[in-house]
């Protein structure tokens, strides 16, 4: 059914749910998974004396490859055919949803996995959601993972 999985990573407990989810899926349809991280240099702030946003980018850019290459090593035990890439925001480039969803397309993907944190009220209205905004821009069919609640 899908060939192509493509799934939005972040360090998150919920990516890591929704890299679970695609491995499943992609075990029981034979798909190709790729895994992506999107450095986020749209909201980089600007130069000030003791940081440069090259230095901001570089940090992020070695945060995704680490998260990445976690998730290479899983979806390799999992024995899949398996890739991983980092994207980057901009001006030029759109948002987080905008990128995901564009690669989606470009590669292209057949689905779309995703995790959510499933945050309401006021978290919801100023973290805002790119789970959210993926299924907005997304052509491709999106799934969303959800978070495991915490037991009180």
């Amino acid at each position: 059914m899908f060939k192509h999985i493509l799934v939005a990573l972040d360090g998150s407990t919920t990516a890591s749910l929704a890299l679970d989810e695609a491995i499943t899926i992609a075990k029981e349809s034979g798909s190709t998974v790729r895994g992506i991280y999107v450095i986020d240099a749209y909201h980089v702030i600007p130069e000030v004396e003791f940081i440069t946003v090259k230095e901001v980018i570089d940090s992020m850019r070695h945060e995704g490859n680490v998260i990445l290459a976690e998730a290479q090593k899983k979806l390799d035990r999992a024995g899949l055919n398996a890739n991983t890439s980092i994207l980057e925001t901009g001006p030029s480039c759109g948002r987080i949803s905008e990128v995901i969803a564009k690669e989606a397309k470009s590669w292209p993907a057949d689905l779309i996995v995703v995790g959510t944190h499933g945050r309401k009220g006021f978290s919801h209205l100023f973290l805002g959601s790119v789970a959210e905004s993926i299924v907005r821009v997304a052509t491709k069919p999106v799934l969303l993972i959800r978070g495991q609640e915490k037991k009180h």
